[in-house]
């Protein structure tokens, strides 16, 4: 069995999604000491500790790590975020301090879209990604595109091109331009590391360490339908592209309803919680879907917390969801679609179809009758 420790949960179903490319039968758990299913291939633990505070982070890691050692398992692969949000050397260094690993590769780059670590400095599309809308993240905006700045590394990193020898210890961050450098960094990377990275990675780690075999089936052309109705789509992410569609699909009469502006500390007016109710409810009734989201010129205004966005959505978003009967519930961004199943109390996620690249559908064991897609916000496809 491969293990797979990440720390969100769009980054874990990606993974999921990959993993069906291979013909792994897949398991995705956001809780320690589950039952795990016999015959299971590929187990995702997601931490979320992305979306957590750092010392709170590692006591989540460590506490995951101490429940695997007693499962069997022959692989061990950590995702991390491919433009580097979150803990990374912190949770990486932790990592090999309980697995007793002396040295790791961190490859995050992903050449497929366009994301490439060259000379230090990581890109996005040949452009620095400070001057990409990676800056303006709301919890790990990027400032600088110096890859040992962005993971504010104070010596215990080095970042080195698969020509040059890798060291006995520490960890290695592997310079990045082409699929065929991914591929050069498998075949010489000591069997002892601990490999660390973003989908690119995982994907050459299934192909040269675990000799997975790709279902060539799944390249083929295959027409989605579209999701069943009623639907809701829930957009938590506050990447840019992601804020101009919505915005762009009210424009076009879509039948986006913005949650109501919620001020920090205080509860939310009933009745205007009950008004936007309402106007959900009709949105599925007449359109059988309903795009629901904050509207941030508002929320940019108020100086609110992300994580206070975030646990507010996922509170009315529970509530909300007890109340209607839907078929279909999309996810946009990794912290909001954790925070919505923690609220749910969904520990356990079946992928069960991969519509594109990191956006990944699950039946969901403890509720059948609702299907549900997460995607990250930075990918693209937004198929409604």
């Amino acid at each position: 069995m491969i293990i797979v420790i990440a720390d969100d949960l769009t980054g874990a179903t990606e993974l999921g999604g990959i993993g069906l490319r291979y013909n792994l039968r897949v398991e995705i758990t956001n809780q320690i000491g589950v039952s795990i299913a016999m015959g299971t291939d590929l187990l995702i633990i997601n931490t979320d500790t992305r979306s957590m505070a750092l010392a709170e982070a590692i006591v989540q890691l460590e506490k995951v790590l101490d429940w695997i050692k007693g499962l069997s398992y022959t692989f061990l692969f950590k995702k991390v975020d491919s433009v580097l949000r979150g803990y990374v050397v912190a949770e990486t260094v932790a990592q090999m301090s309980v697995t007793g690993v002396q040295r790791a590769l961190l490859l995050p780059a992903n050449p497929r879209l366009g994301r490439t670590i060259r000379k230090g400095k990581y890109y996005i599309q040949d452009k620095p990604i400070n001057e990409t809308a990676f800056s303006s993240d709301p919890e790990f905006p990027v400032k600088s595109a110096d890859v040992l700045t962005m993971l504010g590394a104070q010596g215990e990193v080095q970042i080195k091109s698969h020509h040059e020898v890798f060291p006995k210890k520490g960890l290695v961050i592997g310079e990045l331009s082409s699929e065929e450098d991914m591929h050069k960094w498998l075949q010489i990377a000591p069997e002892d590391v601990l490999f660390v990275g973003g989908s690119s990675a995982f994907i050459a780690f299934l192909e040269h360490r675990t000799k997975s075999v790709k279902n060539e089936k799944a390249d083929e052309n295959q027409v989605f339908t579209g999701f069943k109705r009623p639907s809701l789509y829930v957009c938590g992410s506050n990447y840019e592209k992601s804020i101009q569609r919505i915005q762009a699909w009210r424009m076009a009469n879509e039948p986006v309803c913005y949650l109501p502006v919620i001020q920090s500390g205080k509860m939310i007016d009933e009745g205007e919680l009950l008004r936007w109710k309402e106007r959900v409810n009709a949105a599925l009734t007449y359109h059988q879907k309903a795009i629901i989201a904050f509207d941030n010129e508002l929320v940019s205004k108020m100086d609110l917390a992300p994580g206070f966005l975030r646990d507010s959505m996922a509170k009315i978003m529970n509530d909300l969801l007890n109340e209607l009967s839907i078929q279909e519930l999309v996810i946009e961004g990794g912290a909001t679609a954790g925070a919505i199943l923690a609220h749910r109390q969904i520990g356990q996620l079946k992928p069960l179809e991969e519509l594109a690249p990191g956006v990944i559908r699950c039946s969901i064991p403890k509720d059948p009758e609702i299907w549900i897609t997460l995607k990250p916000g930075s990918y693209p496809w937004y198929m409604l």
